[in-house]
């Protein structure tokens, strides 16, 4: 059996199990249907602004107006609330991912008798990463799917190329984060001899990367104070803004860095810029989209790699067993 053979076959040992595990199955469902709900409210609002707009046109032509403005309505920042449950829900489905993965080879104790085959600790943690990332993207796509036909039945809003390849790259960070909390819960737990105290140091992990750094971030910001910008309201641009944070450089410096070792916020900030959400990313090419936050994807890419070495290293140390006893 060819290396390649062996990895797909890990690969596809992990895709099956993960299958059968009720608790996935749960954590996928809850995701997929807070997703379908969440964009299902947006997109019957959407058809109601398309409706009204539609019918300021009808009247604008009528009485004879010829520059008409652009609809003011962007169809993807409808899925911010589904890019938001991946952030928070989709991690622990990760975690969950990852920990299960680890108990259920100790318990059938295959693990460890794995390692006494002719199968590599690196050919174990690629079969497990590449089954992960196929049972992780099929989730993602499901929701991915739902998101865009309740746009398109209920919003009437059909995501056209443009909008899809954009879509397609906040999709593709999604599975980078997930990845990387798939792997937060295989290293806590095989390195744990109580796969529950694995598991609990995997969510305090989350709760401390997905919900505290980004909580206290966005608390210090001081442009939160105010609903709709404190700097709009002050009638500030960009570079007023700036010239108003250069006398707090300290204090935007810690804020900032909060936010910097927090992946929630990287692949928050990149899914949100692919989804048209803020508003300094309007008319802005794709390209310029990419460059603008280049340092968000390369967070998530470094997070992907270093937790990947660190799930290698912690197979690694699994107990070695001949004959299924350690």
């Amino acid at each position: 059996m060819s290396r390649s053979t062996r990895v797909r076959t890990l690969a596809h040992h992990e895709l099956r199990a993960a299958t059968r595990s009720r608790l996935l199955v749960v954590l996928a469902a809850i995701l997929v249907l807070v997703t379908v709900v969440s964009v299902y409210v947006g997109a019957v609002d959407y058809r109601s602004q398309i409706a009204d707009y539609t019918a300021y046109l009808q009247a604008a032509a009528a009485s004879g107006v010829t520059q008409l403005p652009p609809p003011p309505l962007r169809l993807l920042s409808l899925l911010r609330g589904a890019m938001e449950y991946l952030e928070i829900i989709g991690a622990v489905i990760g975690v969950a991912l990852g920990y299960l993965s680890v108990t259920r080879e100790r318990a059938g104790r295959t693990l460890a008798l794995l390692r006494t085959r002719p199968v590599s600790v690196g050919e174990l943690a690629a079969g497990n990463l590449l089954g992960a990332s196929a049972v992780l993207g099929i989730l993602l796509a499901t929701t991915a799917v739902a998101a865009v036909l309740c746009l398109g039945v209920i919003g009437h809003g059909w995501v056209d190329t443009g909008q899809g390849v954009q879509l397609l790259l906040a999709y593709v960070a999604a599975l980078l984060y997930l990845l990387t909390f798939y792997c937060l819960g295989v290293i806590a737990t095989a390195r744990s001899r109580v796969a529950a105290n694995g598991l609990l140091v995997a969510l305090a992990v989350w709760l401390g990367v997905v919900l505290v750094l980004p909580q206290i971030g966005d608390t210090l910001d001081a442009d939160n104070q105010v609903p709709g910008g404190l700097f709009a309201a002050l009638g500030l641009n960009l570079s007023g803004e700036t010239a108003v944070l250069t006398h707090f450089a300290l204090y935007e410096n810690i804020r900032t860095g909060l936010e910097e070792i927090s992946l929630a916020k990287h692949f928050e900030r990149f899914a949100f810029a692919m989804t048209d959400i803020p508003n300094e990313y309007q008319g802005v090419s794709l390209g310029q989209l990419l460059a603008a936050k280049r340092n968000d994807i390369i967070w998530l890419l470094v997070g992907v790699v270093a937790l990947g070495a660190g799930t290698l290293r912690a197979l690694r140390r699994q107990p070695v067993t001949t004959g299924g006893q350690p």
